[in-house]
């Protein structure tokens, strides 16, 4: 299990490694919208101190930089250096005195016990090979009545798209997302993430759901999209004498969506917390 647990962890890191120049670049920037909207649901306050988790290129870090004030502090960890890279690159740019992003493993953290008020992982718990020990360094971490909250994407799709794993399933038959778990773990519904968090030893669980209408200009833009973030590896996937036929049927498809204003697609997330 550990060699397969390393093998997973080191496809993610070469994975956002990747698309760390582009992630959340172009488009609607969903992950910024959702990210600052994870802070919100922590209710972070001024001089508290912050670990975001898997935090890409500070979605969340940045807006809670801003609410922890100078008496706080905001650390960012990724299993990416180059998202950890261009984090801080962003920090310096802004003159950003209370936070910082480093290189660190979830299952490994290397803080002192009892040491933040908060933990928040933006679309990150389903990427850890192992989330029980993840969340049990989590909860070591956290002191006494600190908070750990985090997105998850809902299991419900938008209708106007099902489309998109049809036309998947017909140039990857056989194409199967590895999660890595050996149990059923349900990251996509508000039961699973209550299971999750009560098994984990948080109390106070609170869950809300959001369904968000992003608006792409053209058939382009949605397309460029999926080269930013984790779809990428299913575009990968499609041979490449294939993607092409494959990229003219997805075009089709957008434009019998394509309004005035745009194509419109909603994202169905997850927003959970709970308590030490």
């Amino acid at each position: 299990m550990g060699d397969k647990n390393t093998e997973i962890k080191k496809d993610i890191t070469d994975l956002f490694d990747r698309v760390s120049s582009v992630f959340d670049d172009n488009g609607p920037r969903f992950f910024k919208y959702f990210g600052e909207e994870l802070v919100k649901f922590a209710d972070i306050k001024y001089g508290e101190k912050v670990l975001d988790v898997a935090s890409g290129k500070g979605a969340s870090l940045f807006l809670s930089a801003k609410k922890v004030g100078e008496k706080g502090n905001v650390i960012g960890i990724d299993i990416s250096k180059g998202m950890v890279d261009k984090t801080n690159l962003e920090i310096k740019h802004k003159c950003i005195e209370n936070a910082q992003s480093i290189v660190m493993d979830a299952e490994n953290l290397d803080f002192a016990s009892e040491y933040f008020n908060h933990v928040l992982c933006g679309f990150g718990v389903f990427f850890f090979p192992d989330y029980k020990i993840a969340f049990k360094e989590f909860m070591r971490v956290l002191k006494h009545g600190g908070k750990f909250s985090f997105t998850t994407f809902l299991r419900k799709k938008d209708e106007n798209f099902i489309w998109l794993d049809e036309l998947v399933e017909e140039y990857l038959p056989e194409y199967e997302e590895d999660c890595g778990y050996e149990e059923t773990v349900e990251f996509d519904t508000e039961e699973g993430l209550y299971k999750i968090l009560k098994e984990s030893n948080f109390k106070n669980i609170k869950i809300e759901k959001e369904e968000k209408i992003f608006i792409y200009k053209d058939e382009q833009e949605w397309w460029d999209k999926l080269y930013t973030h984790g779809y990428v590896t299913i575009l990968d996937a499609i041979p490449l004498d294939k993607i092409e036929e494959f990229k003219l049927k997805v075009f089709e498809k957008l434009k019998v969506l394509k309004k005035e204003n745009g194509i419109e697609n909603s994202m169905y997330v997850l927003y959970a917390k709970g308590e030490k």
